[in-house]
């Protein structure tokens, strides 16, 4: 074979249907897309999970069977459509692949999404819950781990970032009051102007963790003895935290992302408006961040008490 003849030979890249697709996606959204994907294997194929599947098999009827057993199984009509959302993605990625034909990737994508209400689930914490949970932290006698998980209560629902985000932020993201996610959900760039409090409990526990170069994790792990270590908090670890927090305060239990229902639902008992609310909250759709709208039957009742148009 002549030289430029070899020249003219592209290095071939061996990548499966699966690494592709989840490279695409934001980091944060990877772990609950990837948990879908395993139960719609699961679904398709008994023990099988997204690593073994072969997704360039992917049909119509598979697509429609995984579609009718979520619902079966009493799955939210949002995680039904966001599991769909996630086999047309993966359908299109095996097509640009080469290893789907465009027939198929047509049928795949006329699977219908679920129509209907989501029940509103979670909660919004009371401004009591909060403080039961920083006092509680407070609590802990070792101070590196006092000024963490305060800061973290602070973060959640003062920031009202996903478990995901809040784990993945890095020392440079924070500087003078201004917290920036910089791969929120579906890759958005927000910055945060956070309260004076939730200013003083990062810097704090910035102060305590010793946190200097640009790409250490703002949060990090704390070994039993109190030492900190380098290696980011993930989004287990900070579960369990949230969950030893709650034990200890003798709180109703609540998860991650309850922090976050309470973040927004503040804002619009305050009279933020909702747009403004949507955007600190990175919302593509305002009718997202109704759903997190957990305010009672008293606010709406004293807000149409209030109203004056005469």
């Amino acid at each position: 074979m002549r030289r430029a003849a070899l020249r003219q030979v592209a290095p071939v890249v061996e990548t499966t249907v699966l690494d592709a697709y989840i490279s695409g996606l934001a980091p944060s959204g990877r772990r609950g897309i990837t948990s879908l994907l395993n139960r719609s294997a699961s679904i398709l194929t008994r023990g099988a999970d997204a690593a073994s599947y072969p997704w360039e098999q992917l049909s119509f009827a598979a697509v429609a069977k995984v579609r009718a057993a979520l619902l079966d199984d009493g799955y939210a009509v949002s995680s039904v459509n966001m599991a769909l959302s996630a086999l047309r993605g993966i359908a299109q990625t095996a097509f640009n692949l080469n290893c789907l034909e465009a027939d198929t990737l047509a049928r795949i994508r006329a699977v219908k999404r679920v129509n209907g209400d989501n029940q509103r689930k979670g909660r919004a914490l009371s401004r009591e819950e909060v403080r039961a949970l920083i006092q509680a932290a407070k609590r802990h006698p070792q101070r590196i781990r006092c000024c963490r998980d305060v800061a973290i209560v602070m973060t959640l629902c003062g920031a009202g970032l996903r478990a995901g985000e809040l784990v993945s932020l890095e020392r440079r993201d924070y500087n003078n009051g201004i917290l920036t996610v910089r791969q929120g959900k579906g890759r958005k760039y927000r910055e945060i102007h956070v309260a004076a409090a939730v200013d003083k409990a990062i810097r704090a526990w910035i102060k305590a963790s010793g946190a200097k170069e640009a790409g250490d994790a703002l949060f990090n792990r704390i070994q039993r003895n109190g030492k900190g270590v380098s290696h980011p908090l993930t989004t287990t670890g900070l579960t369990g935290i949230l969950e030893q927090l709650q034990q200890d305060a003798g709180i109703v239990r609540f998860t991650p992302h309850d922090m976050r229902r309470t973040f927004i639902t503040r804002l619009l008992e305050q009279g933020v408006d909702i747009n403004t609310v949507r955007q600190l909250a990175g919302h593509s759709d305002i009718s997202t961040t109704t759903r997190y709208d957990h305010r009672g039957y008293e606010a709406k009742a004293m807000a149409s008490q209030r109203l004056r148009c005469w």
